[in-house]
């Protein structure tokens, strides 16, 4: 008899109830077949709007844990990552909870990853999933290629997805990323340096040093929103300081975690891309418009 495959889906979620419900949802609803068991291991950063309640309700097999409001989302899917590795699964899969996966998500990047396994003998595989607006259709989120410029300053470029074939990225975002065991073995849990932002990437890019292989899954695998500007340092209605505390916040590009992950990351040149967002806010004040990063 097949033993089951064993996959842990971690999420890290703060009140935002009706989309963490909606979420879970469209993991209930994917067309897996029996021989693949699901478990989730979800962290509610100190919500006030009912979420555990509602889980508890609603999807009472969630292994649910709370935090205490200030976890964010990388050490928010650290502590989720630290309680399924207390067993052995055999993949990992990040889930961000404002997405809403498409039935044959899951299906889909098991598949890659199988044909993986034979294409390149090894199963050390992360497998990212391009995101897309549910109502436009419009890329939002997916893999990274890093390359560098002709004065050897690191730069990054977004990858879309190809409809047919997995693509090999330098890393993805973690919307919604398929980790095979091998990976974890090698990698372990997500870096609980950073607070809220680069934590995906950092780890493909140190997953990639172990010599693990990241790609981004074909075609889209679920739709969710980019996240909108309004409020953060790119709003150029905002007043100038404004914008200089929200680039500093821990949604925005908190100093420590913005240059740890430049060293670590980015080349010789990564003091220029720390400055970078300040002198932004600084044109784009006096211009009214904010050049693509």
């Amino acid at each position: 008899m097949q033993e089951k495959i064993t996959i842990a889906v971690l999420l890290a979620c703060h009140n935002r109830c009706d989309l963490t419900l909606t979420c879970l949802r469209s993991l209930q609803l994917q067309s897996i077949g029996s021989d693949i068991q699901v478990e989730v291991f979800l962290v509610d950063d100190g919500s006030t709007d009912g979420t555990s309640a509602a889980l508890a309700e609603q999807f009472p097999d969630v292994h649910v844990f709370i935090g205490n409001g200030e976890l964010f989302w990388n050490r928010g899917m650290h502590a989720a990552f630290s309680e399924a590795l207390k067993d052995d699964f055999d993949f990992y899969v990040w889930l961000n909870d404002d997405c809403q996966l498409y039935p044959d998500t899951i299906n889909i990047l098991l598949k890659a990853y199988r044909c993986l396994v034979v294409e390149t003998g090894s199963s050390a595989h992360i497998i990212g999933s391009a995101m897309q607006e549910s109502n436009t259709g419009k890329f939002t989120y997916g893999g990274v290629k890093k390359y560098k410029t002709i004065l050897g300053r690191v730069k990054q470029q977004r990858i879309e997805p190809d409809q047919s074939i997995p693509l090999r990225c330098d890393a993805v975002n973690g919307n919604c990323v398929l980790i095979a065991r091998e990976v974890v073995s090698r990698i372990g849990n997500l870096d609980p340096i950073f607070t809220h932002r680069w934590g995906d990437h950092d780890y493909c890019f140190r997953a990639i040093k172990a010599g693990c292989d990241v790609w981004l899954a074909p075609g889209y695998r679920g739709s969710c929103k980019a996240n909108p500007i309004t409020g953060t340092w790119e709003d150029v209605k905002m007043p100038m300081v404004k914008r200089f505390n929200a680039l500093r916040s821990q949604r925005g590009y908190s100093p420590h975690d913005y240059k740890v992950y430049l060293r670590r990351h980015r080349g010789r040149w990564w003091r220029l891309n720390y400055i970078a967002p300040y002198f932004k806010i600084i044109v784009s004040h006096f211009t009214g418009k904010l050049r693509p990063q």
